[in-house]
């Protein structure tokens, strides 16, 4: 366990420096360097393009501002003790000035990306003005370790506002607009139904103006779904856009999006969890992920206590099931349950890996239930499963069950 800022350790014969860099790429990171070896790992903080600060397939804004001097410090305290860079990503960087050079332009590309998105919110600049707008400086946009072939410009501006202010821009209009579908049906009404939007949009697609299509062809899609010339419009427009993309993950959404158009969601190869990940959870966080697959409405007016007793590793939740929400509570029981459960932790991840069934795990003797089964039922039977094949591009039909 690496605990200190900075840490010194022999592994297998090797000194290692051990720095801490939290915030970066993620909240728990840190680089490595190699005196003996002068090599210096930067892990995933420094990588031969411009990295994301909120990846499109979602997680936490990072902090380009932690990030920026992380970089910082690395080029003061290893560069001139390093020969080589190396990261977990792309090819090394050879020599002590390029590493120079390299760790200062990494370091300069997420610090005015920051200090510039914030010097024009000052200014009272929305998010996608600013990121409409803004230019790196001539000395990094000539830098290939710069370029958005990962993260962009475009794409961090608004990850750094979002960090700051949210998804609100402050114009009142975005506050509470109309939902999706409402708004693409009355866009499209107001310019004259589906076929004059369609045809309108086809002009300009054969002019070249693929992001005003895809977004046009994309209400026609929200108002009506089984649209196939809109369908085909939208998917043209956002497979040019995907082959126009610097940016590796804006590629591969364009293109997904317009592989969905044409032939449906991908059906998902697996769509269960991976075994280490269920064996390593602990059990405050699987109670917590039971608690977000709880389908509140459908447990409106129900109260339940059940008691969970871990056999082999000893450890006790008290369950509570009230106001449609599920909480827990560690090293406790309650003194008067609807029913109580005992199982070993690897029952449990059967049951979570969808190996076994609860009933077959009470059947086999690795469960037991006193009091009232049928609370216990109940509660399993208020839990959502979900797909991982859905639509992304057209409105569920449907309302959340």
């Amino acid at each position: 366990m690496i605990e200190q800022n900075i840490e010194r350790h022999t592994i297998d014969g090797i000194e290692c420096v051990f720095e801490l860099t939290p915030g970066a790429e993620a909240p728990s990171e840190m680089i490595i360097h190699h005196p003996s070896l002068r090599v210096l790992n930067m892990t995933e903080i420094s990588s031969q393009n411009f990295h994301n600060l909120l990846p499109l397939r979602g997680s936490q804004v990072r902090d380009a501002q932690a990030w920026a001097r992380h970089l910082g410090g690395a080029l003061l305290r290893y560069a001139d003790q390093s020969d080589v860079l190396i990261a977990q990503h792309h090819w090394p960087t050879w020599g002590g000035d390029a590493i120079r050079g390299f760790l200062e332009r990494q370091r300069d590309l997420y610090k005015f990306v920051h200090d510039q998105t914030l010097r024009l919110i000052n200014h009272g600049h929305r998010a996608a003005d600013i990121a409409e707008t803004m230019e790196l400086p001539a000395v990094l946009q000539a830098d290939w370790a710069a370029r958005g072939f990962y993260g962009t410009v475009r794409h961090n501006v608004k990850a750094i506002y979002q960090r700051y202010l949210g998804w609100y821009d402050a114009d009142p209009a975005k506050l509470n607009p109309p939902a999706p579908r409402e708004l693409a049906r009355k866009t499209i009404e107001y310019m004259g139904g589906a076929a004059a939007a369609r045809e309108r949009a086809q002009a300009d697609f054969e002019r070249g103006d693929y992001r005003w299509v895809a977004h046009i062809a994309s209400q026609l899609v929200q108002a009506d779904p089984s649209d196939q010339g809109a369908r085909s419009l939208c998917a043209d427009a956002l497979e040019q856009l995907g082959y126009q993309a610097e940016s590796a993950t804006w590629r591969n959404a364009y293109l997904q999006g317009a592989a969905e158009l044409r032939d449906g969601p991908p059906v998902p190869r697996n769509t269960g969890s991976p075994a280490d990940l269920v064996r390593a959870m602990p059990l405050d966080l699987f109670f917590d992920h039971m608690a977000m697959r709880l389908n509140g409405p459908r447990s409106a007016g129900l109260e339940l206590r059940l008691n969970w007793t871990f056999t082999d590793t000893a450890e006790r939740f008290a369950l509570t099931l009230k106001n449609c929400v599920l909480t827990h509570e560690a090293g406790t029981l309650h003194p008067a349950p609807n029913a109580s459960i005992e199982l070993s932790r690897a029952a449990l991840d059967q049951i979570s890996l969808d190996r076994l069934s609860f009933a077959d795990t009470v059947k086999n003797g690795d469960a037991s239930v006193t009091g009232d089964r049928q609370a216990f039922a109940q509660l399993l039977g208020l839990l959502d499963s979900f797909s991982r094949g859905f639509a992304v591009l057209e409105p569920l039909l449907s309302p959340p069950p």
